[in-house]
């Protein structure tokens, strides 16, 4: 089902990893500042014709932070896939998750979370997340593919793709922190170490933020002391506790349909949700170990 990739040019990514993990938002603390993201932090375009003012830093349109990057279409669709993005770096057992909103139906077509092997200018591409112009989207690679419903616009989703090397050589997909489908891992990929964000212009943009880059191996050695985080009440209706054994750094809240209904940032350990309608969320608890997702009943 995957296009085809023509020829990129890279640059070697130059940061520091904190215990092995790199999280990416955009975020002025990060180095970013609002325009246009092509140049900044070695991120790339390959396109036709779709200049590098469509690919924007902007501010209020995040799920993390304040800043995310939004993609605007011309309207001039390009035969070939326009392609933004970064290098990444080569781990045996590799995470990399983002949140990812699209802007409409029954126009662009998009890989999200498209991942490659470039060797030397050869490139292998390891799977990705294809969400058809028609509304159906699915776990692809070149080896197989799972359908996975139909996707909502205006709707943010958390991706994650989990790649194993060396054990299983597999990929595992992820979709609002579920697993919803493994497939065995082409031998043509031997390092998964290019991240892409992927459409063909045709009428509609997408927007990303929250990327997490982990090396799974590092976290599983180095993680000694899990990370306990409570709830509570639960069901609740005015107020809920979180109380963790690690600094709380921010606290999302999505209903039922995905929609981030409310962000707390600070060490927030009380929060008020006497406002939200009753029903079902999920609530996502970063700490300094990463995000655990904890289900809530407000009633």
């Amino acid at each position: 089902m995957k296009k085809t990739l023509f020829s990129l040019t890279f640059v070697l990514l130059s940061v520091s990893l904190f215990g092995q993990q790199q999280k990416i938002s955009f975020e002025a603390s990060e180095g970013y500042n609002l325009g246009s993201v092509i140049g900044q932090k070695e991120w790339t375009v390959k396109t036709d014709n779709v200049p590098n003012s469509s690919f924007q830093v902007v501010t209020g349109k995040s799920t993390d932070g304040n800043n995310s990057v939004e993609v605007t279409s011309t309207n001039a669709y390009t035969e070939n896939m326009t392609y933004l993005f970064k290098k990444i770096p080569e781990y045996n057992r590799l995470s990399v998750s983002a949140d990812v909103k699209l802007e409409k139906l029954n126009s662009s077509e998009y890989y999200m979370l498209s991942l490659y092997y470039n060797n030397n200018g050869n490139y292998s591409w390891a799977g990705g997340f294809n969400f058809l112009i028609s509304g159906n989207f699915y776990a692809d690679n070149d080896l197989n593919f799972q359908a996975l419903g139909t996707w909502i616009p205006g709707k943010w989703y958390n991706l994650k793709i989990e790649i194993d090397h060396v054990t299983e050589k597999n990929i595992k997909y992820y979709l609002d922190n579920q697993l919803v489908h493994t497939s065995p891992l082409s031998s043509k990929v031997v390092r998964a170490n290019d991240l892409n964000f992927e459409f063909d212009n045709d009428g509609s943009g997408f927007i990303v933020d929250n990327i997490i880059v982990k090396d799974m191996d590092y976290l599983e050695v180095s993680d000694v002391v899990k990370t306990e985080v409570n709830v509570f009440p639960n069901p609740a209706s005015d107020f809920i506790n979180i109380k963790s054994n690690e600094t709380i750094k921010s606290v999302k809240l999505y209903n039922a349909s995905g929609t981030l209904v409310k962000t707390e940032n600070n060490n927030s350990s009380k929060i008020d949700i006497s406002s939200l309608p009753k029903g079902n969320y999920l609530i996502s608890i970063e700490t300094d170990s990463g995000v655990e997702t904890k289900k809530l009943i407000k009633d």
